[in-house]
């Protein structure tokens, strides 16, 4: 808890981009968040910071739920990030043929899709859940899942059961639970809320940085590819009775809406009539017309609809097939780190440890000023995120053929030599802060190209969009890897070319992306749908 509180100034900078979290394999951006982010926002816009604090949940209550959130997040990145360095080990273990690097390959792009494609499906269930029964009896059932995963993980001798291990994860959306949590917890409070959700990447930065590197480090030292899974187990069902002890129910949290709605009609009349004013002459409408739901299919058609807008299609096809890329290059490389160079597990999961921590911190510093346009600007940065990418995964691929051939006579159980790690988990998170600057410029353009109303059904519409694309994304990473003939190098131009042709399709369509909320026939009213 200390260590968050003193990385609570640079978190707060990190609110601005919600869909930057990012490692590709966490949870952000969730359905049931959006709708409730988005009536909050609505009502903070008018408020005062005295009174938006007078309309949330009392302060000590909200803490708690905060805090309790915010531990919950760091097991959970923890426990997650801890099989990551372990996953192509133990699939390498199980396959039948296990020294045929094709079988290997193949099966582990198998599993990535399988995970991919149930996190699909699980996103709505999820939402759903959290609608219907809470957040304390969501969070529990989320964490509940979590540990089912680890501990069938945690007996998986056969790629049967590892398969199996991966149904739960179904359910295995905290931070969408987490995000909800936030937002309930701050009320109206805007303030609040932005500081909530930066302590929150910052939870998820100190269990994502720890967890590789711990995960390869307890392989490496108890040789045990099983331990980290066990360790999994424990966390989860610690974060279930924290969630049951500590966390809201829906009637708790029904009530404190009611508590607030309470209050704020019984303000003295000086302040009533101050606020009255400053209500008339904002569009804001009353705390009644704001919670208006609409069906599933209703969501799915206004997504649809937000997607095919002038000024949002060709951002968001080239977030799609970017991440698509990006999906493929994740899948590739650390097979042929396995594979090629010899990495253990410790040196695989200090390399995507020193990735996560070199982001988020870069993250923090960096990304306001890149954003600015005397600098970059947020299409600037998108167009030069992928130039950097193409390049730095041409980089990437000639550090692997170099390396290969002088580690080919190493003794595989010795891990790789200490130079060729180095050159490779500084092209790693080069390559890493590449991709971060991209989906930073991209998120700020296209959230900013809707109503704050519709916020929420974008980035959701860009989350499952993720997830689609995730799953065919792996199948073609290992198809080139094993027929190609050129291995990496073939994924890495393949990659490198689809992020030049997307530069291509950001200047062509310059013109019609700076298209404005009226020029696409929709008013700047938030709730004008």
């Amino acid at each position: 808890l200390t260590m968050m509180r003193a990385m609570t100034t640079i978190s707060f900078s990190l609110r601005h981009r919600p869909s930057s979290i990012v490692d590709p394999s966490s949870f952000p951006h969730l359905i049931l968040y959006y709708s409730i982010a988005t009536m909050t926002e609505t009502h903070s816009s008018s408020r005062s910071s005295s009174s938006s604090n007078n309309s949330s949940p009392s302060n000590s209550g909200s803490d708690v739920v905060l805090w309790i959130t915010y531990i919950n997040i760091v097991l959970y990145a923890l426990c997650y990030q801890l099989q990551r360095p372990v996953e192509p080990f133990l699939v390498q273990s199980l396959t039948e043929n296990h020294n045929d690097p094709a079988q290997v390959t193949l099966m582990y792009s198998r599993l990535q899709s399988f995970f991919s494609a149930l996190q699909t499906v699980g996103s709505p269930l999820v939402g759903i859940l959290l609608d219907r029964v809470g957040v304390r009896s969501a969070s529990a059932l989320v964490f509940c899942a979590s540990a089912a995963s680890y501990a069938i993980l945690s007996v998986a001798t056969t790629m049967p059961l590892l398969f199996l291990s991966k149904f739960p994860t179904l359910l295995q959306h905290a931070f969408l639970v987490a995000q909800a949590a936030a937002a309930i917890s701050t009320g109206t409070n805007a303030a609040a809320r932005a500081q909530a959700l930066g302590r929150m990447t910052t939870a998820y930065t100190i269990g994502g940085t720890i967890g590789p590197a711990l995960g390869g480090w307890l392989v490496e030292t108890m040789g045990d590819l099983y331990l980290g899974a066990k360790l999994a187990v424990v966390g989860s069902l610690v974060s279930v009775v924290l969630s049951i002890v500590y966390l809201p129910s829906k009637e708790e949290t029904a009530a404190a809406v009611h508590t607030t709605t309470a209050t704020s009609s019984s303000m003295p009349a000086s302040k009533s009539a101050t606020t009255a004013t400053a209500t008339s002459t904002s569009t804001m409408p009353a705390p009644t017309t704001i919670v208006k739901k609409r069906s599933f299919a209703q969501e799915l058609q206004h997504s649809y609809n937000i997607a095919l807008r002038p000024n949002l299609w060709p951002l968001l096809l080239v977030k799609v097939i970017g991440g698509f890329a990006a999906s493929m290059h994740s899948t590739a490389l650390p097979l042929v780190l396995v594979q090629s160079l010899h990495f253990d597990p410790s040196q695989l999961g200090f390399s995507m440890s020193t990735a996560m921590f070199a982001v988020a911190t870069f993250g923090a510093i960096a990304m306001a000023p890149l954003a600015s346009p005397n600098v970059l600007g947020p299409s600037g940065m998108g167009r030069v995120g992928l130039l950097l990418r193409a390049g730095l995964a041409s980089l990437l691929a000639v550090i692997v053929t170099n390396s290969s051939s002088s580690s080919m006579h190493d003794n595989e159980s010795s891990g790789a030599p200490s130079s060729i790690v180095s050159r490779v988990v500084a092209a790693s998170v080069l390559h890493a802060l590449a991709s971060h600057v991209l989906a930073t410029g991209l998120t700020t353009q296209t959230t900013g190209r809707v109503s704050k109303s519709e916020q929420g059904a974008l980035l959701g519409l860009e989350h499952g969009l993720f997830s689609m694309a995730r799953i065919g994304a792996p199948p073609l990473a290992s198809h080139l890897l094993l027929h190609s003939g050129g291995g990496f190098w073939t994924v890495a131009l393949f990659c490198g070319a689809v992020d030049v042709a997307l530069v291509g399709l950001l200047v062509a369509t310059k013109s019609q992306q700076n298209m404005t909320l009226l020029d696409c026939g929709k008013t700047d009213d938030e709730h004008s749908d």
